[in-house]
């Protein structure tokens, strides 16, 4: 009988060694997904941050030649005016 319950704690023993090993195989093949998608997420973050910047500037750029026409085009409407009043 006393035979018997080794046998039965060794057994749960070397069970319960190959299930560790088990979940530590599973748990560092997680932790490889997660790293990749992290590293992913980040790249993509970066990219729209440079697109936002890129778009920003754009935006400036376009509100700058905006203003800039309006006044060569108010400096052109003065010009315009004054030699249509000197006839």
């Amino acid at each position: 009988m006393r035979t018997m319950f080794l046998i039965l704690i060794g057994v749960v023993f070397v069970t319960t060694l190959i299930f560790a090993v088990l979940i530590w195989k599973q748990t560092v093949k997680i932790e490889k997904r997660a790293l990749a998608a992290k590293k992913l997420k980040e790249e993509q973050m970066r990219k729209l941050e440079l697109e936002n910047e890129m778009e920003m500037e754009m935006q400036k750029m376009a509100e700058e030649r905006q203003e800039y026409e309006g006044a060569s085009t108010q400096g052109n409407i003065g010009i315009d005016e004054e030699n249509n009043s000197q006839p």
